[in-house]
């Protein structure tokens, strides 16, 4: 299976699970019909029933309607409920989702909006919890976290198809995820877990109250030690007289104490006011590095090349000179004009952008080999001759027309 199929796959199970979760709690608050796991894996191979009409035919419509009648039929022969026309909710959801999402490029963007969606559609659903069975109630969690998962492993999926980064290996580890995570959060799995879990703990209760004891006492100095800083200096009058020491000896001991305490609580006072500056400093570098403009974040770029020639030629004042500048100062070039299109993202290598062009650009050769010369300049440590230089130029005017005709993605 290769890594287009498997991200559909994922997007389909996410969206049968959802659609599982949003009406399992409003059929159970309006009807009081009781979600099942079978309903849910019937639901789950109509994704793949669905997406195999589509492959084969684009009449929507008739795919809709069959597509339903098949999932009436299914359920009524498995479950002969009188309810099942309520499930049609389930695949009608399914089948919303699936098709606002046909024929839309495969991209970590798209998938992370329509993930925040979902989520906030869930958000809204968990109102009508407060209204439905406890049994229901509990029934849900495994799906909620078999949800999240799957959304998680779908962005890594989408990230990896996208960028070009896939292998088999990482398709056949995103295959062992999606079962395992399956598997492990079906209701029954989940139960028995718990259970298993609620065993353990009962049986090593006394080693957890041990560990806790230990640590209560741990913390015990702690807590004596700043309530010991807050504690009225005059306290104490009291129970010295009674200790024998002369009253000039106890005046003298209290004042000493009193000097120890406000040293301190000075430093106390001091250390929480630095934690305190250093929290609100890091919390302001993160509203400024977020309201950094584009042109600032194409400038990190040019900075790291810049960075790279320093390192490489101290003694040449201008990085973007000779042969070998002027190839990267044409990649640069290329980064902010794919830059304005919402095509090249920071943390992109020369080949990930290459890739990811390419469905934008009719022909890629004269990318393929300004790519080819931007690597062997940064990479290698010959000088580029200015017979290179020139034809790189002449391919990245030809490129540059190219890139300006692509509407902004």
């Amino acid at each position: 299976m290769n890594l287009y199929n498997f991200t559909k796959i994922l997007y389909g199970i996410l969206v049968s699970t959802f659609a599982f979760i949003i009406s399992s709690i409003l059929l159970n608050v309006v009807g009081g019909v009781i979600p099942s796991f079978y309903i849910y894996l019937i639901t789950v191979l109509f994704m793949f029933l669905f997406y195999y009409m589509v492959s084969k035919s684009n009449k929507i419509k008739i795919i809709i309607v069959m597509h339903n009648l098949l999932y009436f039929i299914t359920l009524y022969c498995v479950f002969g409920k009188s309810s099942n026309l309520s499930l049609q909710m389930i695949v009608i959801i399914q089948q919303l989702l699936l098709l606002s999402a046909e024929g839309i490029s495969i991209t970590r963007d798209f998938y992370r909006s329509r993930l925040k969606s979902l989520v906030i559609g869930l958000l809204i659903a968990m109102f009508f919890t407060l209204f439905e069975s406890r049994q229901v109630t509990t029934f849900l969690y495994p799906f909620y976290i078999s949800f999240f998962l799957v959304g998680i492993l779908l962005l890594r999926a989408s990230r990896a198809f996208q960028y070009k980064l896939s292998s088999s290996k990482t398709v056949k580890t995103y295959i062992f995820i999606l079962i395992l995570s399956l598997v492990s959060f079906n209701p029954y799995i989940y139960s028995l877990a718990i259970g298993v879990i609620g065993l353990l703990y009962q049986k090593s209760q006394w080693i957890i109250l041990k560990i806790l004891y230990i640590f209560s006492l741990l913390l015990m100095y702690p807590v004596k030690l700043i309530q010991l800083l807050f504690r009225n200096k005059n306290m104490g009058d009291v129970g010295v007289k009674s200790t024998g020491i002369p009253y000039e000896d106890q005046k003298l001991i209290q004042s000493d104490n009193t000097f120890m305490l406000t040293i301190i609580k000075s430093i106390f006072f001091i250390v929480i006011v630095i934690v305190v500056l250093y929290m609100f400093k890091l919390v302001l570098n993160r509203r400024k590095f977020r309201n950094r403009s584009k042109e600032q974040l194409i400038g990190i770029e040019r900075e790291s090349l810049d960075d790279y020639f320093k390192k490489k030629d101290r003694h040449n004042k201008n990085n973007w000179t000779g042969g070998r500048g002027k190839i990267l100062e044409i990649f640069y070039d290329i980064q902010k004009e794919t830059y304005k299109k919402n095509i090249f993202k920071k943390s992109m290598t020369a080949n990930q952008l290459l890739n990811i062009s390419k469905p934008y650009i009719e022909t890629d050769d004269e990318f393929r080999y300004i790519v080819d010369r931007y690597n062997e300049a940064k990479f290698s440590s010959h000088e580029v001759s200015d017979e290179i230089v020139d034809e790189t130029r002449g391919k990245y005017k030809s490129l540059k027309k190219k890139i300006k005709e692509i509407k902004k993605i």
